[in-house]
């Protein structure tokens, strides 16, 4: 998520943003970087184009994550080669690495690499820390690596010893570029903006007062930045109203708090903790559509029709008072037909009809080709010092369902709106899996006895469609859900047209969390712009490709942060129960051995040497657990491992012609 820009957002540096294209009359291709030390990957991102070898001199010139150009070369052992000849953009200007002493100088060694890799330290940061050889430390790059010289730096921060976990954790962070604190300019300037509106600033903005709107959100949540209403019209017809707090009145391009936005692209959440893209006198007072106050809203009204298919969009600038703040269990109380503390009858008759109008649009949805994975979903329960407790499953409920499908049809209605009215917007894609990669997932699942209807290369859609509702019930369902959420693409931010393959839809963006995704901000202006009848002016000065690059590198960088961080936490639980036998599943296999899943925890661990299957189950006692690192070793108890791995095509004689949807958790 790095591409960081001045002024307009402008991208790091030039070049191919496609990313994985082939370039250059096709003997050029771009991607990404995997630095092994003295040799290297290029992660080709191009359909039916393989990884490239790269070795040499030029591979001097990149570290690991940089997006290159690589000339391509022949086959050595059966592997493509090829050489650097441009760095495109850089993956990061920090590195986190061990320092180590050189003769008269000090050089960090970056995690993973060997010697070659090393960074010359320039000078040490005021209040960085005292030098320690063999100690983590944070390193920005000031000079990037030639043929001739290497990379140089200055060390911003000494962490600590690498075998403490809170030391893991600010490592990971700062790998990632992600602040845990804001620049008092930015703290200063939210300040200044107060934490209610006054009755001068929603002058000329629709007033809700009368409607009631209201919040779902976990029990947990802090800031709440989507409300939702919902009206009957006559002939069975409803309008759906989604209210999204206003942040762009409030974040301003030019502020210092929106380049602190921009920089962080994104929130940071972690177990017991959140990591804001806004101050959180913003995102947690200002922005945040707390119960019983008036808020400034950007509403999007959605009309729909008897069966819930979408009509007329208006998109109007509101002001909202809340009148409760549910949490999802409270809804789903209603949605049983349980009663639950301070709902009026109004209330609950339209939290009632919501439920059945979200029923409605998720069958609209499966029918035009959205997909629907059915998996587990853990979360880490942190006690009152801030310590891992325990690990949880997370349940599945309707009221889940319900504000994900008014917050999917607001995202649809608000990209066709931008579309049909030609005004550039920030979209969210999702690409049309590879072929190879449908092919591969078939061929496996048919090993575990899970066939499609048809061919998932011919037919992707209705292929995956079939394979999901074949899973439905049978042994290894986590496993062939896993599965193919792995076969897909990442969904992406572009300005280009395109759309959504896991959800069906030819136009989608983020428009519903401004607080926590710069995307959605951006999204907010278009819409405000729009409303005045100036569609271009968001925009102006601004490489807004570029600026989508960098918003989705930032996301998935914050999820690789999130992962890190759940998995230390799992380790840690899981530390007082070494030597304890568990029931596994293997989910990947590699030269290295198996990995495993303990379904109770969500953990996976590494089986080295194994020659196992994908789906295998099997029980594994837990051999080692490394706290700091999040990982976990597992062996196979030798009395459940069969001597032959047998798996027949399978048969629900109880699932039924045509499984509901509702009763399966998308993930998007």
């Amino acid at each position: 998520m790095r591409g960081r820009g001045r002024g307009g957002h402008q991208s790091q540096k030039g070049g191919n943003r496609g990313g994985g294209k082939s370039s250059g009359g096709g003997n050029m291709l771009d991607g990404k970087l995997q630095h092994k030390g003295r040799f290297g990957f290029l992660l080709s991102e191009a359909v039916g184009v393989a990884d490239v070898f790269v070795s040499g001199p030029t591979l001097s010139l990149a570290m690991d994550g940089d997006r290159v150009r690589v000339r391509l070369g022949g086959e050595r052992n059966g592997k493509r080669m090829g050489e650097i000849v441009e760095v495109l953009t850089r993956a990061r200007t920090t590195a986190i690495g061990f320092l180590r002493k050189a003769g008269k100088y000090w050089a960090v060694v970056p995690e993973g690499s060997d010697e070659a890799q090393a960074i010359v330290v320039l000078g040490f940061a005021p209040g960085a820390g005292e030098p320690e050889s063999g100690v983590l430390v944070a390193i920005k790059i000031e000079r990037w690596p030639t043929p001739t010289v290497v990379a140089g730096g200055t060390v911003t921060k000494i962490l600590g010893k690498a075998s403490e976990p809170s030391v893991r954790l600010s490592a990971t962070l700062a790998s990632k570029e992600i602040d845990t604190v804001f620049p008092r300019a930015v703290e200063s300037e939210a300040e200044k903006m107060g934490l209610d509106p006054t009755p001068a600033q929603w002058a000329g903005r629709k007033e809700l007062f009368h409607l009631p709107v209201f919040t779902i959100d976990g029990a947990d949540a802090k800031d709440f930045d989507d409300a939702v209403s919902l009206e009957e019209l006559p002939g069975g017809h409803w309008r759906l109203g989604v209210h999204i707090a206003a942040v762009a009145e409030y974040v301003k391009r030019g502020s210092a708090v929106d380049a602190e936005a921009v920089k962080r692209a994104t929130s940071v959440y972690l177990p017991g903790r959140v990591i804001p893209m806004l101050p959180p006198k913003l995102s947690d007072h200002l922005c945040s559509l707390r119960p019983g106050v008036p808020r400034l809203t950007l509403t999007c009204w959605l009309d729909l029709d008897e069966h819930g298919a979408p009509g007329k969009t208006v998109l109007e600038e509101t002001v909202i008072r809340s009148c409760r703040r549910f949490t999802y269990e409270e809804v789903q109380e209603i949605l049983n037909g349980n009663e639950v503390e301070r709902v009026t009858p109004g209330v609950k008759a339209v939290v009632l009809r919501m439920g059945t109008l979200a029923k409605m649009l998720t069958k609209v949805r499966m029918r035009r080709g959205a997909l629907d994975f059915m998996t587990t979903e853990y979360y880490v329960k942190m006690d009152e010092q801030g310590l891992p407790l325990l690990v949880l499953k997370r349940p599945r409920l309707d009221s889940h369902r319900l504000i994900e499908e008014f917050m999917v049809a607001a995202n649809e209605a608000v990209a066709r709106h931008l579309s049909k009215n030609k005004t550039p917007f920030m979209r969210r894609l999702h690409e049309t899996p590879d072929p190879a990669r449908l092919q591969a997932l078939q061929e496996e699942m048919g090993q575990l006895g899970i066939v499609a209807k048809t061919s998932l290369v011919a037919h992707p859609v209705e292929g995956l469609q079939s394979l999901l509702a074949a899973a439905v019930g049978h042994p290894f369902e986590e496993t062939a859900n896993i599965q193919v959420i792995r076969s897909l693409k990442q969904a992406r931010y572009s300005s280009e047209a395109g759309g959504h393959f896991g959800l069906a839809s030819k136009d989608y963006c983020h428009f519903t969390s401004p607080i926590r995704r710069y995307p959605d901000l951006v999204v907010h202006r278009a819409v405000k712009g729009l409303l005045k009848g100036d569609k271009m002016s968001h925009v102006s000065g601004i490489d807004l490709e570029g600026l989508a690059v960098h918003c989705s590198e930032r996301e998935r960088g914050a999820a690789e942060a999130e992962r890190k961080a759940v998995d230390m936490a799992r380790a840690s639980i899981l530390g007082r129960s070494v030597g304890e036998i568990f029931d596994g599943v293997v989910i990947n296999v590699t030269p290295s051995g198996a990995f495993v899943s303990l379904p109770e925890s969500g953990a996976t661990g590494l089986w080295r040497g194994a020659n196992a299957t994908i789906g295998q189950k099997l029980k594994v006692k837990l051999t080692g657990v490394d706290e700091a690192m999040g990982r976990i070793e597992l062996e196979p108890v030798k009395d459940s491992l069969p001597n032959q791995i047998r798996v027949t095509p399978w048969q629900n004689k109880h699932k039924p012609a045509k499984p509901s949807p509702w009763q399966k958790r998308r993930r998007r």
